[in-house]
């Protein structure tokens, strides 16, 4: 900051000099007592000089006067943990979605996109910082997630985090997800721990089912934050060993009512509010963001004032950005946000910076990706052939293990069923959703692919995949013949990213993602409407998902929630970290 904007801003706040805005007759919610007052904001520049209560008799200056009518004024939202790639929308899309919506912070795991190649995440990084969303930076350093069980497109290693950690607003280590590599001390993850220990940097955690001596082990390593738990126990346990408890609301159930977890705790400052990216992008547009979030925690018994602490304060103070966001104090960032009630935390307005914001003032101009981020799909021409499932019987049955999705999480579930044999092929079996579903390596022209059983899709016919399996990114698709899932996945490799559902040797409807073959940067509506016509698409064929292409990134091949996942080197137990055959006989 210039010495003369210093000044100008302490003028401002001794009423020496007129505020380029004021906003008056707001009820200003204080996240550090917990009071609502009617106050007055005084704001120079970008940054908040003055808060308190007018004086009839000495009424303070300003350039512009906003009337907030009785509004509650709340801190600009900050997203915990937050995937951008997960919404399908590039960096600009997505800040001009969220911030309209209150969300004018996030701390970002940049994760996704680093599976696609360590030059995607590094080109997404300086888009994202052209962007009026401050966004705070979490390096990610388990790229693949599960290295011993699947490939991508990027290998993090000490150099690579060293190298990324100046990216710009970069603030720490992204979360920590194979806990297992962790504890078994495995060399390369252990040097990046110690690292970011000495160079004094966040550290985020992943940990579903940690307890005991382990997870103990798992928060020596400096790990601070978990948003995995399954289980009030496991929740409060964290808590107790001073683990920052992550609380994540978007678009799926969670485990553990919000109010259930406060009540039992004698104070909230290291609960945080999060999205995970895990909200649809018809949920983003329609409802909201962070916002949705607060109403949903409120909704489950939160105090109102205490749910903005954690999607504000609390944040920003795990983090190290008290004294840019978080609040609404002199010094801070003029990120505000007008809401009607503390219960709906509809928005009425948004100011970022000191302006207010709408589509007319996001003046931010597109970004050009370089070709090397447009083509990441790189796997050979499949034939139905790549499908077969053969058996160790020429005829018969055999049981087999079923990936079953839980809707609605991020979770999937064992099961093991019979399934017919058929010239020596496993064969699928539709009348019971049982569904072929293969993963293949997109980062390779000849690289691993594997197959197994899937129950939870639905449809009754055709194949439906997309270049966006969690985390690697990797191809996935589903299907109920081999024919239109070789269809599906030579169609997106010609699109170079995206999702597509064929049926009887036609393609019906796709979605281009041509961005690291993980994102659009198109209008969002635009975006939305493309989703719509693939998912009803899906929905005439019999599929009765929420959100089936959320389900085919998220619940399939993410190899760290259990319970039984898909990479493209085979089926895998989340919880121990290995490989289990499909046929059991």
């Amino acid at each position: 900051m210039k010495t003369e904007k210093l000044v100008h801003i302490m003028d401002v706040a001794q009423g020496k000099a007129p505020a380029d805005l004021i906003i008056r007759y707001a009820r200003v919610v204080n996240v550090f007592t917990k009071q609502i007052e009617e106050m007055e904001v005084a704001i120079a520049e970008d940054t908040i000089a003055w808060v308190g209560k007018p004086d009839p008799e000495k009424p303070r200056q300003a350039l512009a006067i906003y009337d907030a009518a009785g509004k509650f004024l709340i801190p600009g939202l900050i997203d915990a943990h937050c995937h951008i790639e997960m919404s399908f929308m590039s960096a600009i899309p997505f800040a001009r979605t969220v911030i309209a919506h209150g969300t004018t912070t996030a701390v970002l795991d940049m994760h996704d996109v680093c599976n696609t190649g360590i030059n995607c995440m590094h080109s997404f990084a300086h888009e994202l910082a052209g962007t009026p969303l401050k966004a705070y930076l979490m390096i990610p350093p388990c790229v693949p997630g599960t290295p011993t069980l699947e490939e991508a497109g990027a290998n993090m290693t000490l150099k690579d985090m060293q190298e990324a950690i100046h990216l710009p607003n970069a603030r720490g280590i992204a979360e920590t997800m194979d806990f297992n590599r962790v504890l078994e001390h495995e060399p390369e993850i252990m040097s990046i721990l110690a690292w970011a220990q000495e160079q004094n940097l966040r550290i985020d955690g992943h940990c579903p089912e940690l307890r005991g001596d382990d997870l103990q082990a798992y928060i020596a390593a400096g790990i601070l934050t978990d948003h995995e738990s399954v289980s009030l126990e496991e929740m409060l346990e964290k808590y107790r060993l001073g683990m920052k408890v992550i609380l994540r609301r978007g678009s799926l159930q969670e485990p553990v009512r919000a109010g259930d977890f406060t009540a039992s705790l004698p104070d909230t400052g290291n609960v945080l509010l999060a999205t995970d990216g895990c909200i649809f992008l018809d949920d983003i547009l329609d409802k909201g963001h962070m916002n949705r979030a607060l109403q949903a925690i409120v909704a489950e018994g939160v105090d109102p004032v205490t749910a903005i602490q954690m999607g504000t304060i609390n944040v920003a103070r795990a983090y190290g950005i008290d004294h840019h966001v978080g609040s609404i104090a002199p010094g801070r960032k003029a990120d505000l946000v007008l809401v009607s009630d503390l219960e709906s935390f509809d928005v009425a307005e948004v100011f970022v910076d000191g302006k207010k914001f709408n589509d007319e003032n996001f003046t931010v101009p597109a970004f050009k990706y370089p070709d090397e981020v447009l083509n990441t799909v790189k796997l050979g021409e499949v034939s139905p052939a790549t499908f077969w499932i053969k058996a160790p019987v020429d005829a018969g049955e055999v049981k087999v293990r079923v990936m079953t999705i839980i809707e609605g999480t991020v979770a999937t579930r064992e099961d093991h069923e019979m399934l017919a044999v058929k010239d020596g092929l496993l064969q699928p079996d539709i009348s019971r959703d049982l569904l072929k579903v293969a993963v293949f390596d997109r980062y390779r022209e000849a690289g691993h692919h594997a197959l197994g059983i899937v129950r939870g899709f639905g449809f009754k016919q055709g194949a439906f995949g997309g270049s966006v399996g969690q985390d690697s990114q990797n191809l996935a698709v589903v299907g109920t013949n081999d024919e239109d899932m070789a269809l599906v996945v030579n169609t997106i490799r010609e699109m170079q990213g995206g999702i597509v559902f064929a049926a009887e040797g036609q393609v019906i409807a796709r979605v281009e993602l041509p961005i690291a073959g993980i994102m659009s940067d198109i209008d969002p509506r635009e975006l939305q409407q493309s989703f719509k016509k693939l998912h009803q698409s899906l929905f005439a064929m019999g599929s009765q998902q929420d959100n089936p292409s959320f389900d085919l990134s998220l619940l399939l091949t993410c190899a760290v929630i259990p319970e039984l996942k898909i990479t493209n080197r085979g089926l895998v137990d989340a919880l121990s970290g290995q490989f289990v055959p499909l046929i059991m006989e």
